[in-house]
């Protein structure tokens, strides 16, 4: 029984983390990795900051200064 619950709390915390990347990967200058579905827009599980991201952050940073 112990295993079954420890199964789905895993599975559960998967399921968490993929809607979570695939909300930061539907944003302008976010790239999913690994995911499932078009470019992650089902479940996300890892993401980065693409060339476009990139640039927002350089000129939001120069505009903050």
């Amino acid at each position: 029984m112990n295993t079954f619950i420890v199964i789905g709390t895993i599975v559960l915390v998967l399921l968490a983390w993929g809607f979570i990347g695939s909300s930061q990967a539907a944003e302008i200058g976010t790239s999913c990795d690994i995911g499932i579905g078009d470019d992650g827009n089902a479940l996300c599980w890892t993401w980065h900051r693409n060339i476009v991201g990139d640039i927002q952050d350089n000129f939001g940073d120069i505009i903050n200064k």
